[in-house]
C-alpha cells in the first residue's frame, strides 16, 4: 500500500468520530433500562441481551466484513455503517417489546461492525508509516468516548423526550453525521488503486489472515478485555444505586465519567505506544491493575469510599489495553492488503466478549444473590489474558 506524503488529521478525525457514534449506541442504553425495563416489562437478564445483542453481527461477522471491507471499499462500509446505526435507533423507537428493541439493536449492530472494520482501514490510508501507531492507538477512544458520550447525554433527553425520544434524536443525528462524513472523505475513491487489492473476494483471501495465529490471540486479549469493561460499564448505574445508595441522576453521572477515564487511557497508551513502549507492557500492566481493582470493587469486606475511586482506575488503566492492541493489526496483516480483514478478526473477537459481559455479570450476580463475588469472574479473565499475551509475545520474537 502506497503511503501518504502526510498524514491527514481529518480522516483520521472522522473516522474516530463515526466509531464514537456506534459507541454512543452502547453508552445510551444503560441510564434508559429502568425505563425501558419499566416500559417493555424486561428481567434483568432480558436488560442485559438489550445492551448487549448490539455487539452480536460484530460478534458473528467481523471476519466476513473485515474481508469485504478491504475488497470493496473502506469509506463505502463505514458510510454505509453510519446509515445501519441510524436505521437501527429509528425503528427501536417504534418498539413494542422486548424482543422488538433487540431486532432493532441487531439491525445497528451491522453498522457497529461496518465502521469497526472499515474505520482503521481508512486511518492505516491516511497515515505516514512514523504516525501509524498513534493514530491506531487514538482510534481505540472510540467505544469509551461514545459510551460516555451517550451516558452523559441519555439522562437529559430521557427527562424531556422519554427514550423513545432519545432514539429518535440520535437517528436524526446520525442522518446528519453521514452527510458529513461523505462531505470530508469524497476525495476518498474506491477502488483503492494501490496495487495490493484484487478485484474480486478469494477464499484463500481469509485463509491467509484466519491461519495466522497472531490476529486470534489479538482478538483473544481484547475480549478478555471487553467480557470486564463491559460486565463492569454497563452495570455500574445498577451497582451504584443498588449496592451503595446512589440517586439514579447521580449514579448516571459518575458511570460515565468513569467510562470516559478510558479514554485517558486510551490515550496514554497511544502516547507511550508512539515513545517506544513495548505492546505486550502495556497490555500486561492493564490487566493486572483491572483485576487488582475487581478484587476492591465488588467484595464487602473494602470500604465503599474505596469502590468509585477503584472503579476510575480500572477504566482508565483498561484504556491502554484496546491502544496496545488495535495498534497491532498492521503488524499482524500477512500484507497490506489484509489490514480490514485482521481488524475483522480483532472485532468478532472483541464484540463475543462485549457480547457476553453483561449477561455472564447478571447470571453471577443472580446465581450469587448480590454483587460480592462478580470479582472472580474478572480475574479469571485476567489470568487466560496474561497466558495470551504471553503465547503472542513468543510469536512476535520469533518473528523478530
Amino acid at each position: 500500500m502506497s503511503q501518504p506524503a502526510k498524514t491527514d488529521w481529518g480522516i483520521i478525525a472522522i473516522a474516530v468520530a463515526a466509531g464514537i457514534a456506534a459507541g454512543f449506541q452502547i453508552g445510551k442504553v444503560p441510564p434508559s433500562l429502568p425505563i425501558l425495563r419499566e416500559s417493555l416489562g424486561a428481567d434483568l437478564v432480558s436488560a442485559g441481551w438489550i445492551i448487549s445483542v448490539f455487539n452480536l453481527l460484530a460478534a458473528l461477522l467481523g471476519v466476513a466484513s473485515g474481508l469485504i471491507s478491504d475488497r470493496l471499499g473502506s469509506k463505502r462500509i463505514a458510510a454505509g455503517g453510519i446509515l445501519m446505526l441510524a436505521l437501527g435507533a429509528l425503528s427501536g423507537s417504534f418498539a413494542g417489546s422486548v424482543e422488538e428493541l433487540i431486532a432493532a439493536r441487531i439491525l445497528a449492530g451491522l453498522g457497529l461492525v461496518s465502521i469497526a472494520v472499515s474505520a482503521p482501514r481508512l486511518i492505516v490510508m491516511a497515515t505516514e508509516l512514523r504516525d501509524r501507531s498513534l493514530a491506531l492507538g487514538i482510534w481505540g477512544i472510540y467505544t469509551p468516548a461514545g459510551m460516555a458520550l451517550g451516558m452523559l447525554s441519555a439522562p437529559l433527553l430521557l427527562e424531556t423526550v422519554g427514550w423513545r425520544g432519545l432514539w429518535r434524536v440520535d437517528a436524526a443525528v446520525l442522518l446528519l453525521f453521514f452527510v458529513l462524513f461523505l462531505m470530508i472523505t469524497r476525495n476518498i475513491h474506491k477502488p483503492i488503486k494501490d496495487g495490493v487489492n484484487p478485484p474480486a473476494i478469494h477464499f484463500k483471501d481469509i485463509l491467509q489472515v484466519v491461519t495466522h495465529a497472531g490476529p486470534w490471540l489479538l482478538g483473544a486479549i481484547f475480549a478478555l478485555y471487553a467480557i470486564q469493561f463491559f460486565a463492569v460499564m454497563s452495570w455500574l448505574p445498577t451497582f451504584l444505586i443498588e449496592a451503595l445508595s446512589y440517586s439514579t441522576a447521580g449514579a448516571a453521572l459518575l458511570s460515565a465519567i468513569v467510562v470516559a477515564c478510558n479514554v485517558i487511557g486510551n490515550l496514554g497508551g497511544a502516547w507511550m505506544l508512539h515513545h517506544g513502549v513495548q505492546r505486550w507492557v502495556l497490555q500486561l500492566t492493564a490487566l493486572v491493575i483491572m483485576a487488582i481493582c475487581a478484587i476492591g470493587i465488588y467484595p464487602d469486606f473494602i470500604h465503599a469510599d474505596w469502590k468509585l475511586p477503584l472503579a476510575l482506575l480500572f477504566s482508565a488503566s483498561g484504556g491502554m489495553l484496546p491502544a496496545a492492541t488495535l495498534a497491532a493489526s498492521a503488524a499482524h496483516a500477512p500484507t497490506p492488503g489484509h489490514v480490514a480483514t485482521v481488524n475483522g478478526v480483532i472485532v468478532q473477537c472483541t464484540n463475543v466478549g462485549s457480547l457476553s459481559g453483561p449477561p455472564l455479570m447478571a447470571a453471577v450476580v443472580s446465581s450469587y444473590g448480590g454483587w460480592q463475588e462478580a470479582w472472580k469472574m474478572l480475574v479469571i479473565c485476567t489470568l487466560i489474558g496474561i497466558a495470551c499475551i504471553a503465547v503472542i509475545r513468543q510469536i512476535e520474537r520469533s518473528k523478530a
